[in-house]
This record gives structure tokens, sequence and C-alpha cells, in this order.
């Protein structure tokens, strides 16, 4: 492979993988800015930078990565998929329950938002844990932001099928999946009522963001995938559903990648902080009911205590499944991937 070349596909993933972080870190500013301190310059929150909008950007990457993953091959694509969600997912609701005993009789945010343990119904922590949550019951409340990962799961599992689909058959399915969120959808920005959806609503009303990500991939460079990638949501927020700027901030770095060049080193800090996305996202909300708990009142305590919890967890238990399961793989399943494809690409979540 020419050097130069397999520098740029390099740091094409590496500049994804920042953005990742930068999605996950507006989740959690957003959240933050909600339920603990107000965001009185209004971008955070409910404000510019919503957490609803991260997650589209989260979605459009998702279908992005899948995609060029998909295209490489098969092999293995579902032992990687499962090694890279569920170890980290199961280790969130577990740290979430176990917050939950925290706080028996309840907890107020800061903000005067009242969370109640009672709320995690016993189908609501079997529906989380089957990956099911939007569908058969909302997700574990304390990890309510799990509700998004029910989409993207079962998009990983079909993956393979859409691979063999014309592209005439996926944009059916993006239109048909438009006129679903246009009309289930609640406007406004922010992210209340999304987990509360059931039936498989919230699937079908967002599978048309995370396949624009995935037919962008296969158009990539031409006008068709950039107006694919831009018109929907424009057309979304004329009519009061929030896409949110971050959408548009995807849509830009997504088209801008391809002319970064960042040497090795830049190139593992930002894959560093690709992975530690994922984990962000699954246990910022425990981690601030956590701090709180423990008497923090101190934004920086509390914002801080998120970030080390979740660090934790992406060293304790992420890295260390995904080396157990390197190991137990064939040599057969493993595919030749460059180390930053191998953490990148195919690494890619909400």
């Amino acid at each position: 492979m020419n050097p130069s070349k397999n520098l740029a596909t390099e740091s094409h993933w590496a500049v994804l993988a920042a953005l990742r972080f930068f999605l996950a870190v507006v989740v959690v500013a957003g959240h933050f800015s909600l339920y603990v301190r107000l965001d009185t310059l209004h971008i955070f929150g409910a404000g510019y930078l919503n957490p609803l909008g991260a997650v589209y950007g989260f979605f459009i990457l998702s279908g992005y990565s899948i995609a060029a993953s998909i295209e490489r091959s098969t092999v293995g694509f579902i032992r990687r998929r499962f090694v890279r969600i569920w170890p980290l997912y199961l280790a969130a609701i577990a740290f979430g329950m176990v917050a939950c005993l925290l706080i028996p009789n309840g907890f107020e945010w800061p903000l005067k938002t009242a969370f109640t343990p009672g709320s995690a119904s016993a189908l609501s922590v079997i529906a989380s844990l089957l990956m099911l949550q939007t569908v058969i019951a909302g997700p574990i409340p304390i990890v309510g932001q799990i509700w998004s990962l029910s989409a993207e799961w079962w998009h990983y599992m079909i993956s393979p099928r859409l691979r063999k689909a014309p592209s005439w058959v996926l944009l059916v399915l993006i239109a048909a999946s438009f006129v679903s969120y246009i009309n289930a959808f609640p406007p406004g920005p922010g992210v209340a009522g999304m987990g509360d959806l059931s039936y498989g609503k919230g699937i079908i009303g967002l599978s048309w963001i995370w396949l624009t990500g995935f037919v962008y991939y296969r158009h990539r460079g031409t006008p068709f995938a950039l107006i694919l990638l831009i018109a929907p949501s424009l057309f979304a927020m004329t009519i009061n559903h929030s896409t949110g700027i971050p959408i548009f901030i995807t849509a830009f770095v997504l088209i801008a990648a391809n002319e970064f060049s960042i040497s090795e080193r830049v190139q593992k800090a930002l894959i560093f902080l690709g992975d530690w996305s994922y984990s962000l996202y699954l246990f910022h909300i425990a981690g601030f009911i956590v701090m709180l708990h423990f008497g923090s009142s101190r934004s920086i305590i509390t914002l801080g205590g998120a970030f080390a919890v979740s660090l934790a967890a992406l060293l304790l238990v992420d890295y260390p499944c995904r080396r157990l399961f390197r190991r137990k793989a064939a040599p057969t399943t493993v595919e030749q991937h460059t180390p930053v494809e191998q953490n990148s690409y195919d690494q890619t979540t909400a």
C-alpha cells in the first residue's frame, strides 16, 4: 500500500474517532445542564449543542463506519460488534443498578428533577438486557441514554444484508423511516420521551439517520451523497423536529475528514478518545448521581467524577475484553486491518 495513502486513510478514521468523543462530550454537557447546573448561555442542554443532535451524529457515523467495515469483509463482523458493544453495555447497566442501591428512597437532581429507582420495572430491565428497549419497554431509567443502543444494535445485525441491497432500496427505506420520524417523534430539542417509545417505533423512526451514513459511504465524494447527508436534516428542522447543530458538525467533519493528514502519535491519541466516547456515553448519568450522592457540590468535581468512572470502565472492562476475545479468536477469523482501522471504523457506536 502506498504509505501516503495509508497515512491519509488512518488520519481519516482518527479524525472521526475524535468527532465521536466530541459528540459524547456534547451529550454529557447537555445532560449536565439539564439536570445538574443550568447553562445560562443556552449552548448545551436544550441549546444549540443538544444531546439528541449528538446522538443523531453518532448514528450517521455508525452507519458510515459499518458500511466501511462490511465492504472490507464480513468475516468476524458479528463477533467484533459483540465485543465492542456488550461488555461495556452490561457493565453500565450493572453500575447503574448499584447506583440505585445508594439511593433507595429516590433522588432529586439539583435542578429539581426527581429520579425514582423504583421506576426501573422488571420489563425495562428485561428489555434492556435483550437490547429491546423501545421495542417492548423503555430502558432502565438510570441508564436511560441506552435507548439509542437498540436501534444501532439491530442495524448492525442486518447490515450484512443491507450491503447486498441496491441503493434505490435503501433510499426507499430512508424515505419510509423519515416519514415515520416526522409523524412519531416529539418536536423540539432534547431526548425527553425518546426512550419511552415502544413497539419498535424508535428503531424505525431513527433508521433513516443510520442508513444515511451507510448510503453516504457507498456514494461518498458525489453531489448526491452531499445532498443525502444534509437535506433531510434541514427539512426536519424546518418543521420543528430538532436535529440540532451537532448533526451538521458531523456532516461537515465527515466530508472534510479526507483532507486531514496527522502524525501517528496524534492518531493514537484521537483513537483513544474515540474508544473513550462509548464508555463516556454509557456511564455519565449514573456517574453524576454517584458523585452528587456523596456530596459533590462543585461542577468540576461532578463532571470529573463522571469522566473518571467512564475512563475506569474503558481501562478495566473494555480493553481487557478486547484483548481476551482477540486471543480466543481463531487466526482465520481475524481481518488484516491496520491498527487504526481496527480501532476506529469498526468500533463506532452511539
